[in-house]
């Protein structure tokens, strides 16, 4: 498991939950997460692939199995998210009933900073 995926864990694995079809994370990433090195210096923009990452990894978690991410439908990042500020992850997943072949999870994604959405993102994934 690569080091950013070792400190997204660590800070969800014990704080996800499962309320109302949703999977849900306050998570604050500190000045210190690994995903801030370089983007940007003495400026840290927590970068919209580590959004992403959080997302997959809150459904490996709860699933208790591995997936792969197939496609991106959305992402759309409506405010920066910098070091030491608290998000709440909210997540819903749906099976793909027409890839009966496959088990294709759709997820819908949104990232909040005091009850205000900053970012949406929609994801494919492959069990």
């Amino acid at each position: 498991m690569s080091l950013i995926n070792q400190q997204i864990t660590e800070l969800i694995k014990e704080k996800l939950e499962y309320q109302d079809d949703s999977l849900n994370i306050q998570i604050k990433f500190d000045k210190n997460f690994i995903g801030f090195k370089g983007h940007f210096p003495n400026n840290p923009v927590l970068p919209g692939v580590v959004m992403i990452k959080t997302m997959t990894l809150m459904y490996e978690l709860y699933k208790k199995k591995e997936v792969t991410l197939s496609q991106i439908t959305q992402a759309k990042f409506i405010e920066p998210v910098f070091a030491d500020t608290v998000t709440c992850f909210i997540v819903k997943a749906n099976r793909d009933k027409l890839n009966r072949d496959k088990q294709t999870i759709k997820l819908q994604g949104k990232v909040l900073k005091s009850e205000k959405i900053i970012a949406k993102i929609s994801l494919i994934l492959q069990e």
